[in-house]
């Protein structure tokens, strides 16, 4: 408490405000200020590493380590950093009283040699992340923890490396986003080791300066987040922000120099409302980490409990929310304790998020307002259907972890695509934009609608589709219309791929239940699927490929920057159906059931005729839930949906929900996907009373053109 007195004392009297100038006694600034900084960041950092595998990799004659390709150019997983980790564990392990190398001047000597030659040798990257933020930042820590070592680094050395750092670091100010974030990192580690002022107050200034709401890279004013470009980046460089930002609010938490408490409140909302519901248990859904997807490991998100726990002590107002996500991370408490009902269409990022307590879905759509998920760095090279109404179904959470090199990536869930031999790689690696100028959803922030008019005449891929999804509590249904292609293969709409449960699948034929075996089959007009705890209803039957198979592949196919090229084997349960060659005019319905736990809770479930599946064309798509007394429709084109208790017309398309709940006036939301900036016209007509007539007007502002409006029928 002493520690964060004096610092506190410390800003509030020696740096001048970020909007101001400061005074010539503001300028001197008391030594010991810098090094109560420098030791926070020490204790984000501590460790005790062993060093066993770099000692014996170590070159005695020049500092360097004999497995480390210096010359390496490699754009991801760059060798020569290896050089800079090892000698950084070499300083922790010299610095740390509980480690057998404290204080060993042996070791000593290879730390201040092996910086030498790194200075010397000053290997470059392809690929600016590592020369401007990777490198830049581990030297930062590693000086830092250095200087509290018996004996010191050589001032000429230090000097050396900071202005390496400076010179080749970046400037932060010339980047958004997260990248803007992680530079500005290690503006403030060498302000700290130079005793800098100015520096360190443009480092923090520009930490802070990407929390804004922003139509560029950054968080989006309906709470999702976006980088390079118009991309969706819920996590990967979600992560990163999220990471630095906490890391230096928690360095200046108490001080003048504190986050403003309207950018805490921003990423308080966006990591309660949206990061952290993308993560089921400790796993976070597949299709919103962009190409990081495509590395072993990473869905797993148990390590950004860590910014959940900044978050607990920086927003105390939502300690409690915090300390729930920490129980779930930490696989202390299952993956729905403490979730609450919530549904989202992120209009300005093409997703919608539905999550309950019992399981979470979700969909990423791209339009011609946003990019598709990238494949950049040889990363992610089978990703291209991914951001075409991809879906994912999860209960605990790791129902897709590690099954990625075995998937058959024609076969995303939620997919409708031509069974190609070969994934297409997009026009662009980086920003490559959508097509769709129909791609959006409806919302009152418990349920919802998601729609896409699909059409992609790439390549051999050829292929259209309307796909909408109708969200509820016990049930998602998903319809297709107007699907027709002119591609060389087969279109499949994939409704799940998934890791196989040891229990077998069952499947519902004709009334009669059996198992189903080993191996991919077609099944004509089966009633439903129960898989892991999920239904699968297929109202309308259909030809369906379904079955539990081993699947194989590597992470080299999926992603060339890791040179892991063995077999990865999978056993993996798939549910398609399948459209045939070339289809017109063709369609597809089905109804996911995330949380029924028997076979026998699928068919008590199928006997209640709660869904009514109204309209299913090109020009309406109609869901009627009697339960819940709500109506939700799709009009691709201007016309009128006509049903024995209610007639809808419309002049415009739209996506619309009307909730009829007892001894409360209906309430009509509507939202326009196509994000046009039109007015729409709508008039109601319920059997037996007034009609309702409703003008919804664009919205002011064209950031939310997509966004629901509501109004009560009165």
């Amino acid at each position: 408490m002493k520690t964060l007195f004096l610092l506190a004392s410390f800003f509030a009297l020696s740096f001048h405000s970020l909007s101001g100038k400061a005074s010539p006694q503001e300028t001197t600034v008391p030594k010991y200020a810098f090094e109560m900084l420098m030791q926070k960041i020490r204790q984000d950092f501590a460790q005790n590493p062993d060093i066993t595998q770099g000692l014996e990799k170590y070159n005695v004659q020049d500092g360097s380590f004999t497995d480390v390709d210096y010359a390496s150019i490699q754009r991801t997983n760059w060798p020569p950093l290896v050089h800079i980790n090892r000698i950084s564990d070499f300083v922790f392990a010299y610095t740390n009283p509980e480690n057998r190398y404290y204080q060993d001047e042996d070791l000593y000597n290879k730390i201040e040699k092996g910086l030498e030659y790194w200075h010397e040798r000053n290997p470059w990257c392809h690929n600016w992340w590592y020369n401007q933020i990777a490198e830049p930042q581990a030297l930062g820590v590693l000086l830092i923890q250095m200087r509290t070592g018996k004996k010191q680094l050589p001032h000429e050395l230090e000097n050396k490396l900071l202005e390496r750092i400076k010179k080749d670091g970046g400037n932060p100010a010339k980047w958004t986003g997260a990248n803007r974030t992680d530079i500005a990192l290690h503006w403030i580690y060498r302000a700290c080791l130079s005793k800098d002022a100015e520096t360190l107050e443009f480092a923090l200034e520009n930490v802070y300066n990407p929390v804004i709401y922003t139509t560029k890279e950054g968080f989006q004013h309906d709470n999702s987040n976006f980088q390079h470009g118009q991309q969706l980046y819920i996590g990967g460089y979600g992560d990163e922000i999220l990471k630095g930002v906490t890391q230096v609010a928690m360095y200046t938490r108490g001080t003048r120099f504190a986050m403003p408490q309207e950018r805490l409140n921003l990423i308080s909302k966006f990591m309660r409302e949206t990061y952290y519901p993308t993560i089921r248990g400790k796993y976070m859904l597949f299709d919103v980490m962009g190409r990081s997807v495509s590395r072993p490991g990473v869905p797993d998100k148990s390590h950004t409990a860590l910014f959940a726990q900044r978050m607990e002590i920086l927003d105390t107002v939502h300690a409690q929310e915090f300390r729930e996500i920490i129980s779930r991370l930490k696989e202390e408490k299952p993956a729905d304790y403490a979730i609450k009902p919530q549904h989202t269409h992120y209009f300005r990022g093409d997703y919608s998020l539905h999550v309950r307590p019992e399981y979470t879905f979700d969909v990423r759509l791209v339009s011609n307002r946003t990019a598709r998920c990238e494949y950049g760095n040889g990363e992610n090279l089978k990703t291209y259907f991914m951001s075409d109404g991809c879906t994912n179904i999860v209960r605990r959470g790791n129902e897709y972890e590690g099954i990625f090199p075995s998937w058959n990536w024609s076969r995303i869930p939620g997919t409708t695509a031509p069974q190609l031999k070969e994934i297409p790689l997009a026009a662009s690696d980086w920003q490559t934009p959508g097509t769709s100028d129909f791609a959006g959803g409806v919302s009152d922030s418990l349920y919802g609608i998601t729609t896409y008019r699909y059409m992609d005449n790439y390549k051999d891929i050829q292929t259209g589709a309307h796909k909408a999804w109708f969200f509820f509590d016990e049930e998602i249904v998903c319809l297709g219309a107007n699907i027709s292609s002119t591609a060389s293969e087969k279109v499949y709409t994939t409704v799940n791929q998934c890791l196989a449960s040891s229990e077998p699948a069952s499947i519902s034929l004709s009334g009669k239940l059996q198992s189903m075996e080993q191996g991919e089959k077609h099944y004509k007009n089966p009633e439903w699927i129960w898989h892991d705890g999920i239904g699968y209803l297929f109202p309308k039957g259909g030809n369906i490929v379904a079955g539990q198979q081993i699947q194989s592949g590597s992470w080299y196919d999926i992603n060339h920057s890791i040179n892991r090229k063995e077999e990865v084997q999978n056993d993996v349960f798939t549910v398609c159906i399948d459209h045939g060659l070339q289809p017109k005019s063709g369609s597809y319905a089905y109804i996911v059931l995330p949380d029924k736990k028997t076979p026998e809770a699928v068919k008590k479930y199928s006997r209640n005729n709660l869904v009514e599946i109204l309209q299913n064309d090109a020009d309406i798509q109609a869901v009627r839930h009697k339960g819940l007394h709500i109506w939700q429709i799709v009009f691709y084109r201007a016309g009128r949906f006509q049903h024995k208790e209610m007639s809808i017309k419309v002049d415009k398309p739209c996506a619309l929900m009307i909730k009829q709940t007892q001894g409360h006036a209906p309430v009509l939301h509507i939202a326009d996907p196509g994000q046009t900036g039109q007015a729409i016209n709508v008039i109601i007509q319920p059997r037996k009373k007034k009609a309702y007539t409703i003008r919804m007007q664009p919205a002011e502002n064209p950031i939310y053109a997509g966004a629901t409006q509501s109004f009560t029928l009165q």
